[in-house]
């Protein structure tokens, strides 16, 4: 599939995790412009998210980051790894989409697990060239995220072929979130 660029001059680049470590300062002030209006909730602290990639994400095998830069600004990336441990994923999506066979034995889906675009550059298919890049390198066949049940890029996720299968609190300090699923296609 190819991906539109939005403007010539706007370029996307992937990371593994050591790449991706690489960029703490970037990354942090697209984080945190892409997220101002949540910083009351300590689990959307700038710390609390580089926190988590330092510790969790980026460690992980398979770790790929892809960045939008203009110049040598980022305005947004996208981030995840593929996650083993996928049975009751699998079982959500057979269970809200009955077109889905879960497979036998779990297999393997990608969490698409951190997505931002500086707000000066939203609303510009930027974020669904970050999107679409990141998702192109992925082989397996089941996507999945997790999105605030406010956040209005719900309504850019369900546009771009996502589904809701049902809400999970990823962890005890986290909100609880829309669990969403996409079938990568070709796989």
């Amino acid at each position: 599939m190819r991906v539109a660029v939005p403007d010539s001059d706007v370029r996307t680049e992937y990371y593994g995790s050591v790449g991706a470590l690489g960029l703490r300062e970037p990354m942090l002030a697209v984080y945190l412009a892409s997220h101002h209006d949540q910083q009351y909730d300590p689990w959307f602290s700038p710390e609390s998210f580089w926190d988590r990639l330092l510790n969790l994400y980026a460690p992980g095998p398979d770790f790929g980051l892809v960045v939008a830069w203009q110049d040598d600004t980022m305005i947004g990336y996208a981030f995840g790894s593929p996650k083993d441990n996928s049975a009751d994923i699998w079982e959500m999506t057979a269970h809200t989409l009955p077109e889905v066979t879960a497979p036998p034995t779990p297999t393997p889906i990608y969490f698409f697990r951190e997505f931002a675009v500086s707000p000066e550059y939203q609303g510009k298919d930027y974020g669904r060239l970050l999107h679409d890049t990141l998702l192109n390198t992925r082989p397996e066949r089941l996507a999945h995220l997790l999105v605030r049940q406010d956040n209005s890029a719900k309504q850019a996720y369900l546009h771009w072929g996502w589904h809701t299968v049902g809400q999970v609190q990823p962890f005890p300090d986290a909100p609880v979130m829309d669990a969403m699923v996409k079938i990568l296609d070709d796989r």
